[in-house]
């Protein structure tokens, strides 16, 4: 028998409101026990999120702006993720019951139903195995650990958590398309030596397919994928009128203040 969850699939939206909105549905989910979520999104204007504990250092922030790049910092942990071009998931459920118990285990997990959608798209994609990385140290793609997606030696899925009591919100950028030049510009020690590196150790869907993809059609496959690997029934879902005004009252907390 399936086990079901929401689906919400909100498209792109403005940076802060993208995290308040992954706040809100943990709020509401510890509040009433809802069923776990899974929610799609993209960024607009783009963003970079800097993971809870991040420090800013080494991130150029005139180039930001000049690039139209707003950054935001992310409830979860981790480094930072260039959200331009790319796919957003996020997950909230119940760290008690309902997924193994521990940070790897939910991680890999989680992770099947994302290698299962994968596999759809004709791509063998596997997990990354480094424990700590040199080099480029603010980017969140210059280290492959378990908990992230890699094909031929390259990272194109990111994730991180955040447990708050017994709720688990793990979020994941999906790289449709090329970064290296625009990461090569916003951080200070995007030398060619670091870009090198980079390009040794990222890649994304459309180089791996060699093809422009969507993010509808990766969303689609991801939805196959868990339904497939996970025995999970996915609902279609919309935002609650309570998850809205929560994500409102968030909003000053997720804004950047330089």
């Amino acid at each position: 028998m399936s086990r079901q969850w929401r689906l919400i699939e909100n498209g792109p939206g403005e940076p802060a409101w993208n995290m308040a909105v992954d706040e809100a549905l943990v709020r509401a989910h510890n509040e009433r026990s809802s069923l776990p979520t899974l929610r799609f999104y993209t960024w607009a204007p783009p963003a970079l999120s800097l993971g809870y504990f991040q420090k800013t250092g080494g991130i150029r922030f005139d180039e930001l702006k000049h690039l139209g790049i707003v950054p935001v910092r992310r409830i979860t942990g981790g480094r930072s993720v260039l959200h331009f071009g790319d796919l957003t998931y996020s997950i909230t459920i119940s760290s008690a019951g309902e997924m193994p118990a521990g940070v790897s285990a939910s991680y890999r997990y989680l992770t099947r139903g994302l290698l299962a959608a994968f596999g759809i798209l004709g791509i063998d994609a596997g997990l990354g195995s480094e424990r700590s990385g040199r080099g480029a140290p603010d980017v969140c793609f210059s280290l492959s650990t378990g908990a992230d997606i890699i094909f031929n030696g390259r990272k194109f899925v990111g994730s991180a958590q955040k447990r708050i009591g017994s709720l688990l919100l793990q979020h994941g950028s999906i790289l449709l398309r090329p970064q290296l030049e625009i990461l090569g510009r916003i951080f200070e020690n995007g030398e060619t030596r670091s870009n090198e590196m980079l390009s040794a150790k990222i890649t994304c869907l459309e180089d791996i397919l060699g093809r422009p993809i969507e993010p509808e059609e990766v969303a689609h496959a991801i939805l196959e994928g868990f339904t497939q690997e996970l025995g999970v029934e996915l609902l279609p879902d919309s935002l609650t009128e309570d998850e809205v005004r929560v994500a409102h009252e968030l909003l000053n907390k997720y804004r950047w203040v330089s």
